[in-house]
């Protein structure tokens, strides 16, 4: 399965299976954690086989059931992640720099892996789990200064998920007047509008410059930073184009 056909293939799954994920499984998501957290800055961590990967903790939206396995996706907003800080933001919920950078470098690495854990056979979703900074003997560690910002919640899902729904591509990016929609940009779009947004929500927009360059915004919606390092990373990988990113 490569990336593309990965995109279409992940849903979010909140129901899993008490199938165990085999050790080589286990053992490529570590590999691909370790590469993320090299490359991004950021404290990514795993637990699998527990009872309750959550630890009883209450998510932000949606039920979950039998989540055996979870990813922690974990940084600090003092600027020591890398990440992006587009054209501005119409998001409220985050306004300062730091944590702007960490929220959409969690988006971009936490969907890396989201995807390579549906291209290994698995299912994944989303999750914020409230309390989470409280929690009592968490199975994570934090650095002074981190936070837990998302989890990805994996393994065998329970029921298939449903079907993509998206805007149209006209209302989530912007081109030069009068020019046509290069096959490049229009590959990575196709592609961002299947990255997993809260409540399908698509807060993001991407714009192709007269001289090539391409930027990308937030816009007003739950978690958008979030959203928009996902919907980035699906862009890039899908273009097939080494972006100009102004």
């Amino acid at each position: 399965m490569d990336l593309i056909e990965a995109m279409e293939a992940r849903h979010a799954i909140r129901m899993y299976t008490d199938e165990p994920v085999a050790d080589d499984v286990i053992a490529a998501l570590q590999s691909e954690i370790d590469t993320c957290n090299t490359e991004s800055g950021l404290h990514i961590q795993m637990t699998t086989g527990l009872n309750d990967a959550f630890l009883g903790l209450k998510t932000h939206y949606g039920r979950f059931k039998g989540v055996h396995n979870t990813i922690a996706l974990i940084g600090a907003a003092d600027g020591t992640n890398s990440g992006w800080t587009k054209e501005g933001s119409e998001d409220a919920a985050a306004t300062d720099p730091g944590e702007i950078a960490l929220q959409q470098t969690v988006g971009y690495y936490g969907e890396r892996l989201a995807l390579k854990a549906t291209q290994l056979g698995l299912a994944t979703s989303w999750a914020v789990l409230d309390d989470a900074m409280s929690a009592e003997n968490p199975w994570w560690t934090l650095a002074p200064g981190e936070k837990i910002v998302w989890v990805l919640a994996f393994g065998h899902g329970a029921r298939p998920g449903g079907k993509h729904r998206s805007k149209p591509i006209e209302d989530l990016c912007t081109i030069p007047e009068g020019e046509n929609m290069p096959d490049w940009f229009r590959a990575g779009m196709e592609a961002a509008m299947l990255a997993p947004t809260s409540l399908s929500q698509q807060p993001f927009h991407f714009t192709l410059h007269a001289d090539g360059t391409v930027s990308a915004r937030a816009t007003e919606g739950l978690f958008a930073h979030v959203s928009l390092g996902c919907a980035i990373y699906h862009f890039e990988a899908a273009s097939g184009h080494t972006v100009n990113w102004r």
